[in-house]
């Protein structure tokens, strides 16, 4: 509410002292001012539904661990472990490709493939993987031996290629768009509820590290990538689902390029999301390789780039993340570490609850389950954390002092991208703003979709519906383990506390 100003009287009065209306909160949420401008662009497109109720960022266990005995169930870490498949060149169809340059499978070219062969052995490799007509999920083809621009193929892709004749370029362009708009239909068909999607595409090629050492690296996508993108119309059309690989390995773990080359191949995935011609952007769902994430947390040096790829992801508006590798390495060994990839889960589950937990409290709250967060400024380091608990208790939020500095920073560096949904647009709801209460219906969240058979998790949270946080009603519900983030994430108390929370969790990466 407006302050309204003292009438004036003949006799001079003495005016109050200002200082006596400035809280701690809110003088720290000034002082985030001067480090972070958010641009209150126009909103963001409308977004597909999540895939499960509820939940506007999934982590997805993308690794065949069966050989992991005795594990503990990765949905107790807030993961989704069976709702995910990954397809490569050996286990859908016929795809063709070359183990090196004298070993052709499948013919190795697309321009040699038999398509109703290629047709009919997907069809198999699909049943047998996925037996039920109904599954819902991710369906993910990693193809990428080669990719379908013949100026994209490069090093062993591109060896292999010219080998056989720069003439052949045009033939191979057409027959690798046949290949895989005939592959997509066919999967499509036969499992229409998964969102399916190639990888690793769009591809950004932003990761050069000659160029993120320099001062005035953007990591903004290459306008010749993005125009060879913007080629790919064909593709986009038929996906349902959008699956950028994000690459960090080229680049000095921790730095800003890193960073930025991270949030670029992000937002040149959410900007291709909105050419397919649908009624809503596509879900973008970036692959991490477990390798990567491994690094990343056994080393402190490098656990900025866990927030570089995971923590990005979420905060510029990604439907979730992948985690994934092709094959299964029962132990990473580096700098003579052994590490068990049945304990990855287990070790990155910290980290996984504070962001899946943190999404779903921003979505209930600023959009009303009707939408999910993203930053206002997409170029502002302003990542969805929940703040570290005072004392080590089950509910991350039960101080309200910490929940009110949460909910404050989301206000003023997130908005909604609303749901597209079947009875009409989400977005007909507003953002409660600037302490503003907006009346919502309370027969369950307009972008819900319906997970038959769906386990619950431990970020499965159900929340109520909370007025915006200056009016001070209820306060959602958000339980997560006693040694999860506060193991995580642990800070002094009183003012020391409150900056942290402001400066480190909000503002900058989580180390």
């Amino acid at each position: 509410m407006a302050r309204t100003k003292p009438h004036f009287h003949p006799d001079p009065q003495p005016e109050p002292k200002p200082t006596a209306f400035l809280s701690a909160p809110f003088v720290l949420l000034l002082l985030l001012g001067l480090f972070a401008c958010p641009c209150k662009s126009g909103p963001p497109p409308l977004a597909q539904p999540p895939l499960l109720s509820g939940q506007p960022f999934i982590i997805f266990w993308g690794i065949r661990d069966s050989s992991c005995f005795n594990r503990a169930d990765a949905r107790s870490f807030g993961m989704e472990p069976e709702r995910i498949a990954v397809f490569y060149e050996d286990t859908l169809g016929n795809y063709p490709y070359f183990i090196d340059k004298s070993t052709p499978v499948n013919k190795g070219l697309p321009q040699h493939t038999r398509l109703n062969s290629h047709i009919q052995k997907l069809q198999q490799d699909l049943d047998a993987a996925l037996p039920s007509p109904r599954y819902l999920g991710l369906g993910v083809l990693r193809w990428a031996e080669w990719l379908p621009q013949w100026s994209r193929n490069r090093e062993k892709q591109a060896i292999e290629l010219k080998d056989h004749f720069v003439s052949l370029q045009v033939d191979f362009e057409a027959a690798a768009q046949s290949v895989m708009m005939e592959s997509l239909r066919e999967v499509k068909r036969l499992r229409p509820k998964a969102l399916w999607g190639f990888s690793p595409y769009p591809s950004c090629n932003n990761n050069d590290p000659t160029q993120t050492a320099l001062s005035n690296y953007t990591g903004r996508c290459p306008p010749a990538e993005a125009a060879l993108n913007d080629e790919l119309l064909w593709l986009w059309k038929r996906c349902s689902a959008l699956y950028p690989l994000l690459t960090l390995d080229k680049l000095q773990s921790g730095s800003s390029g890193a960073r930025l080359s991270s949030s670029g191949q992000i937002r040149e995935a959410l900007r291709v999301s909105s050419l397919a011609g649908t009624d809503f952007d596509l879900p973008v769902f970036p692959l991490v390789k477990t390798y990567l994430v491994v690094f990343l947390l056994h080393f402190s040096p490098l656990k900025t780039d866990l927030v570089n790829t995971i923590g990005e992801s979420a905060a510029m508006g990604t439907a979730g993340i992948v985690i994934w590798d092709k094959i299964l390495f029962l132990f990473y060994i580096y700098a003579n570490v052994s590490i068990s990839i049945c304990e990855i889960q287990k070790v990155l589950g910290p980290y996984i609850m504070n962001i899946t937990t943190a999404t779903q409290l921003c979505s209930a709250s600023l959009c009303q389950g009707r939408g999910r967060c993203v930053r206002l400024d997409p170029d502002s380091s302003a990542y969805l954390h929940l703040p570290p608990s005072s004392t080590v208790t089950g509910k991350v939020t039960e101080n309200l002092k910490e929940k009110k500095i949460y909910l404050n920073f989301i206000y003023l560096y997130f908005r909604c991208q609303w749901y597209k949904t079947a009875g009409g647009d989400a977005s007909d709801q507003q953002a409660p703003r600037d302490g503003a209460s907006v009346g919502v219906k309370s027969d369950g969240d307009a972008g819900a979709v319906t997970a038959a058979s769906t386990a619950k998790s431990a970020s499965d949270t159900k929340f109520r519906r909370t007025d915006p946080p200056d009016t001070g009603n209820s306060k959602p519900s958000l339980e997560v383990p006693t040694d999860s983030v506060a193991s995580l994430l642990a800070a002094p108390n009183g003012m020391l506390l409150l900056g942290l929370v402001a400066g480190s969790l909000c503002l900058g990466p989580l180390c």
